[in-house]
C-alpha cells in the first residue's frame, strides 16, 4: 500500500496547527523499540505524521475504510496478530461510527505497538473545530481505560499522565500501548512404560584366563 491517495481531501485549518506536536509525540512512541513498519488508520481529512519509519495507511470515513481497500470499520481485512504497530489518528470523532481499537488490537502481533492520538475534548483547538460535539470525545481517563478494557498494556511517561489530566493543558492526548506477548506452551515429556523384547536369552560362557 502507497502513502498516496486519490481521494484526499483539505485537512482542517486547526487540526494542521497539531502536525508538529503529533509527530514529535508519535516519533517519541516509537523511538524505543521502531517496528519494521506501520499501519496507519486516519480519517481522509487527516494529515500523515513524518517519520522515517515505512508506513502503509488506511483512510476512512463516518461508516467504512474507504481507501486504498473499500472494507467495514470493524472488519479490515488482516489476518490476526499480523501487524507489528499501528497508529490510530483522530478516529474518535463523534461522525466515525466503529471499534476501530477494536480491529487494531486483533491485528497487532503479540509484542506489537500501539499508538492512539486524539484531539483532547477539553482544549479549545478541538471546541474550534467541533463545536460542542468535541465533549463526545474522550477524555484523558477514559482515552486510557478504553485502551486498558482491550487488554493492551500502557507505556506512558509520568509527565504526560500529569498534563492530560490538567483540562486545556494539552491539546492531543496520545496513548502509547503494547499487546503482551504470548507466554510459550511447554508441553509435560510424556514416557511411555519400558516394555521388554520376548524371545529366549542366549547363554554365554565366560572363562577366566
Amino acid at each position: 500500500m502507497s502513502e498516496k491517495h486519490s481521494n484526499a481531501r483539505p485537512r482542517p485549518a486547526g487540526f494542521s496547527a497539531l502536525q508538529a506536536l503529533e509527530t514529535r509525540l508519535v516519533e517519541a512512541g516509537f523511538a524505543e523499540r521502531r517496528p519494521n513498519w506501520i499501519l496507519e488508520v486516519a480519517p481522509t481529512a487527516s494529515a500523515s505524521p513524518r517519520t522515517d519509519v515505512r508506513k502503509s495507511r488506511v483512510l476512512v470515513d463516518a461508516d467504512c475504510c474507504c481507501w486504498p481497500y473499500a472494507a467495514a470499520l470493524d472488519r479490515w481485512p488482516l489476518d490476526d496478530d499480523s501487524v507489528p504497530a499501528v497508529l490510530l489518528r483522530h478516529v474518535w470523532q463523534p461522525a466515525i461510527r466503529g471499534d476501530l481499537l477494536g480491529e487494531a488490537a486483533r491485528v497487532i502481533k503479540p509484542g506489537g505497538l500501539l499508538i492512539s492520538v486524539s484531539a483532547n475534548p477539553w482544549h479549545r483547538l478541538a471546541w474550534r473545530e467541533l463545536g460542542r460535539s468535541a465533549l463526545r470525545l474522550p477524555s484523558w481517563p477514559q482515552f486510557q481505560w478504553m485502551h486498558a478494557r482491550c487488554d493492551l498494556q500502557l507505556s506512558i511517561s509520568a509527565s504526560l499522565q500529569v498534563r492530560g489530566l490538567v483540562p486545556g493543558l494539552v491539546p492531543v492526548l496520545v496513548v502509547v500501548a503494547r499487546k503482551p506477548t504470548v507466554p510459550a506452551r511447554i508441553e509435560p515429556l510424556r514416557f511411555r512404560e519400558p516394555s521388554l523384547a520376548g524371545g529366549s536369552a542366549v547363554a554365554s560362557q565366560c572363562r577366566a584366563a
